[in-house]
């Protein structure tokens, strides 16, 4: 399945699969977003899979908005497909307890 980004108020949202297929399409789109805004909301809540390249590819993402003292917030711990992956992965801390 390919993957599909919306933007309504300042929020995005992923639908679709986050593989290693299409990660670095969307680590670019986001890399580019974080240099241009100072806070970003990204919701995975309707993120039908993730690998472990996915995962870890979010991480990075969190990691390097840290870096540059942005912010973003990544929504989706309630979203029991990729929930799992991300326990596995231990990259489940990025992802924001609260839910909008």
């Amino acid at each position: 399945m390919a993957i599909e980004i919306k933007e309504k108020n300042g929020m995005f949202e992923v639908i679709g699969n986050i593989s290693s297929q299409n990660m670095n399409s969307l680590k670019n789109y986001f890399d580019t977003l974080i240099h241009s805004s100072e806070k970003i909301i990204l919701n995975i809540e309707n993120v039908k899979h993730i690998d472990k390249s996915g995962a870890f590819m979010l991480e990075k993402l969190y990691r390097n908005a840290a870096k540059t003292n942005k912010v973003i917030s990544i929504i989706g711990r309630q979203n029991r497909e990729i929930m799992n992956m991300m326990t596995t992965t231990k990259t489940h801390y990025i992802l924001s307890n609260d839910r909008i």
